[in-house]
C-alpha cells in the first residue's frame, strides 16, 4: 500500500507513535496535532490521520522528552513549511528560538556562530519506516514475537508492530478477554495475543 496514501485511527497511530491515545489528543488540544478527517460512527468519534499527520505524531513523540512543546512547535513548523520532504533536519536550541541547520551546513538567522554550542538531529527515515510497516504486516509477521534492537527500548515486541508483548501480558494477567485487546491493539490479531500468552507461559 502507498503509505503517502494510507489513513491511521487515533488508536492506530497511538500505538505506532508509542503514546496513549490521550496523550494525542493532548497534543491536537494545543496545536500540534490535527486529524485529517472526523466522522460519527456507530455512535464513536472516528478520527483519521493521512500521512504527514501522522508523521507529525511520530516526529512529537521522538521529541517531547528531549525538548519543550514551544521548541516543539517550531521544529514541525519548519518541517511542515518544507512539506517534510528531507531526511532529516539538524537544530540547535537557543533560548526560546530554535535555529536550523540548511543542507549547505550553515545555520540560518543565526549571526554568530559560536552561539550554537548544543544541537540535535531528527532522523526521519526511521519515522517514515514505522509509518510503512504501520499500514500492513506480511503474513508470516502474525502470531510472532520479536526483539528489534532499539525499539521502543529493546523490549520485545509483537512482531511487526509497535506494540510491546509486556502491553498485552498486562491484559492478559487482568483477564481481559481477546476482543477487547484488539480493540485497544487495532494492528494486533488473535494469533498475536496467543502468541504472547504462549510466550507469557
Amino acid at each position: 500500500m502507498d503509505t503517502n496514501r494510507a489513513m491511521y485511527t487515533h488508536p492506530r497511530l497511538a500505538e505506532l507513535a508509542g503514546v496513549s491515545v490521550r496523550r494525542l489528543s493532548y497534543w491536537e488540544s494545543q496545536g500540534l496535532l490535527r486529524p485529517t478527517s472526523a466522522m460519527e460512527m456507530r455512535g464513536r468519534n472516528v478520527r483519521l490521520y493521512d500521512f504527514h499527520g501522522a508523521l507529525t505524531a511520530l516526529i512529537l513523540a521522538a521529541l517531547r522528552e528531549k525538548v519543550s512543546l514551544q521548541h516543539i512547535r517550531q521544529v514541525v513548523r519548519h518541517l511542515r513549511e518544507r512539506d517534510f520532504d528531507v531526511p532529516s533536519v539538524r537544530f540547535a536550541l537557543v533560548g526560546p528560538r530554535v535555529f536550523f541547520q540548511t543542507p549547505e551546513g550553515e545555520w540560518e538567522d543565526v549571526r554568530d556562530p559560536m552561539q550554537i554550542v548544543i544541537s540535535e538531529t531528527l532522523d526521519l527515515r526511521p519515522l517514515r519506516a514505522t509509518l510503512a510497516r504501520g499500514v500492513e504486516r506480511t503474513a508470516d509477521q502474525h502470531g510472532q514475537v520479536e526483539k528489534l534492537r532499539g525499539a521502543r527500548g529493546s523490549r520485545p515486541l509483537v512482531s511487526g508492530t509497535r506494540v510491546p508483548v509486556a502491553a498485552v501480558e498486562r491484559y492478559l494477567r487482568r483477564g481481559i478477554g481477546t476482543d477487547r485487546i484488539l480493540e485497544a491493539y487495532p494492528s494486533l490479531t488473535t494469533e498475536d495475543i496467543e502468541a504472547v500468552r504462549a510466550v507469557s507461559a
